[in-house]
């Protein structure tokens, strides 16, 4: 059995490495080890936290204990797993889901999951699914299904907001965007509509916009190039100033910020107002963005570049000035300056998710690396305070 002792927060800063107080507690950046947890035998794609759990969702087919190599202590856990976080251990949550998971949310007593799949359990259901939380039990009232891949799941005021690469919802025309009821999986009203693949989206803290992120460069018919913002109650356009000339593919927001990652030339990352869009800083590096994180005061990157091409930069394969920073880095959320974070990561294309817990100050990885911040983890990590 793996042994994860209880985390305690760090209770006072450490200097010049940016820090957040949040319920009282001065966070700092995460430790460049990770912590003792479950390891996947694939890729984590998707990383959610709610309260004491962690849901974690890809292309894996079993987990095993920290320290294990790949093949020893495998329990199946088909495309999906749970773990408590104050103690690590493997949660029965189980939902056996017949192939990858790229997106979830969640709503009380509900998991929505995203992604291409087929069967959850013995049910049929295509690229969308409600399961228990608790138990993992597929949710039967819940009966939606997508035309192609689910990749980005949102839940706010009964309604699942979902996006990614479909072109009909429940046999109805919704172009990569789509509104549903979050009991039924019925269609609702909220139906804009893209002219390309929708990657991500994240809400703005306040709940009043719905930041959406991808291939596209319309949206409602008006051009907005990669980046838009919706209302989450008519799915209209609402004010958003930035647009990118990159292609969007991951998302985070906290209260001082919306946090953008992206591909183009090399990889890109940035931050913009909450309520105008309007920029704050970016930065680039040599290879795709592929998942960004906020926790704490500091926004973690990741993605499948070695190097990190400097404050104000757009991405570019052969940076001006290039620092070494191996699939992960961290920056200041407010200015974009580098932080002294350094954990690296293996594997071609490294890093695909990143999660911050508001509660413990820590930080989740998801991807294809093996080994990461010294230590040999396949496909989940968790960095501590």
């Amino acid at each position: 059995m793996i042994r994860v002792r209880r985390r305690l927060p760090i209770v006072a800063a450490i200097a010049g490495l940016g820090t957040l107080a949040v319920a009282g507690v001065a966070w700092a950046l995460v430790g460049a080890h990770p912590a003792p947890t479950y390891q996947t035998n694939g890729r984590v794609n998707v990383i959610v936290v709610s309260g004491s759990r962690v849901y974690i969702g890809g292309q894996f087919t079993s987990v095993r204990p920290a320290g294990d190599a790949k093949g020893t202590g495998e329990v199946a856990r088909n495309h999906v797993a749970a773990f408590n976080i104050n103690t690590g251990a493997l949660l029965a949550w189980n939902p056996n889901v017949n192939g990858t998971v790229r997106a979830i949310a969640l709503n009380g007593p509900m998991v929505y999951l995203g992604g291409s799949f087929s069967k959850v359990g013995t049910t049929t259901r295509h690229d969308l699914a409600a399961v228990n939380t608790s138990s993992g039990a597929i949710q039967a009232g819940f009966n939606a299904s997508a035309n192609g891949q689910v990749l980005s799941l949102l839940y706010q005021n009964g309604t699942v907001f979902a996006g990614g690469a479909f072109t009909t919802v429940n046999g109805a025309g919704h172009t990569y965007l789509a509104g549903l009821n979050a009991t039924t999986g019925a269609s609702n009203s909220w139906s804009p509509s893209a002219d390309d693949t929708v990657k991500a989206m994240t809400l703005t803290a306040d709940g009043s916009r719905i930041i959406v992120g991808g291939l596209f460069t319309h949206v409602n018919g008006s051009s907005q190039n990669h980046l838009t913002a919706l209302s989450p109650t008519s799915g209209s356009l609402v004010t958003w100033r930035t647009h990118t000339a990159y292609s969007v593919i991951d998302l985070a927001a906290d209260a001082n910020g919306v946090y953008v990652a992206g591909a183009g030339a090399g990889g890109n990352f940035e931050a913009m107002n909450p309520s105008t869009g309007g920029k704050l800083w970016s930065s680039g590096t040599n290879g795709n963005v592929q998942a960004i994180g906020v926790v704490g005061g500091i926004v973690y990157v990741g993605g499948h570049f070695q190097y990190y091409c400097g404050g104000q930069n757009s991405g570019s394969h052969t940076c001006p000035t290039p620092i070494a920073q191996d699939k992960l880095l961290a920056v200041n959320e407010h200015t974009g300056a580098l932080q002294t974070w350094a954990p690296g990561a293996n594997s071609v294309l490294g890093v695909f998710a990143l999660t911050g817990d508001n509660t413990s100050g820590a930080l989740f990885s998801g991807g294809d690396f093996t080994s990461t911040g010294q230590r040999a983890q396949q496909g989940f990590a968790e960095f501590t305070p």
